[in-house]
């Protein structure tokens, strides 16, 4: 075989895999935007659900332009599209890479994208019923005496909208470090030997994401991703034992 014929090859097999990436980002972006339509329909419904933690912290939202009110409906319509259209993203995403992953980890592709799906929709409950109320609570009391609260929908939607898609990709922290491992370019000594600076490194993380100063509200961040960083390190293990088995 010529080595012209071997570089046209390759050029109509990346050039496959280019339409192939391309037809599934379209997919996606196609079922986001049927989702966010659906999701504006019932806008009402979306809304009641994100201003439920700041209710009775705040007498009311206000909103300080003419497109404001509009503008963060269509926020809160992508943020439910998205939300809603993970599993599709999840599953496309996935799909794209199969080929390429290694024979022995194609028979578990199903267990990861359930584990995943379980972890990602984990973290939105634990944002939205544990961190977003808790910041909420310490923002708006430390204001008390100082200034009357008086908070625009469209920068409150920015704040919920931010910790929520924080919240359901920390918690994909086990899934990177198992694949990672499952692959075998992580090892579990690793792990453990750089444990301190992963922790180190969460702090830092928890300390940036965090959108009050306070060391308990770091705290609320980091400590459960040092949680799912030891969880990871629990899979990596288990991937380890069933290798060497094997």
């Amino acid at each position: 075989m010529s080595p012209f014929y071997l570089e046209e090859t390759k050029k109509l097999d990346v050039v496959s895999h280019l339409e192939e990436l391309r037809r599934r980002i379209l997919f996606c972006l196609l079922a986001l935007v049927a989702a966010a339509i659906i999701s504006f329909a019932q806008g009402d419904l979306i809304m009641a659900l994100v201003k439920r933690p700041i209710l009775g912290l705040v007498d009311e939202l206000i909103f300080i332009s003419p497109t404001e009110a509009f503008v963060a409906c269509i926020k809160v319509a992508f943020l439910a599209a998205f939300v809603i259209c993970f599993p599709v993203i999840l599953y496309h995403g996935w799909a794209f890479l199969f080929p390429a992953l290694p024979r022995d980890m194609r028979s578990r592709v199903v267990l990861w994208l359930i584990f995943a799906l379980i972890l990602f929709f984990g973290g939105i409950m634990f944002s939205y019923f544990l961190a977003i109320p808790a910041a909420l609570d310490f923002l708006i009391g430390f204001s008390k005496g100082i200034a009357l609260a008086r908070i625009s929908l469209g920068k409150y939607i920015s704040f919920f909208g931010a910790l929520v898609l924080i919240g359901g990709i920390v918690f994909e922290i086990p899934i990177v470090i198992g694949l990672l491992t499952d692959a075998g370019l992580l090892e579990v000594r690793t792990l453990k030997r750089k444990r301190h600076y992963a922790i180190l490194a969460i702090m830092i993380f928890a300390a940036v994401i965090t959108p009050t100063q306070d060391i308990l509200n770091m705290l609320l961040f980091a400590m459960p991703m040092i949680v799912l960083y030891e969880i990871g390190i629990l899979i990596a293990v288990l991937i380890e034992r069933h290798k060497k088995k094997k």
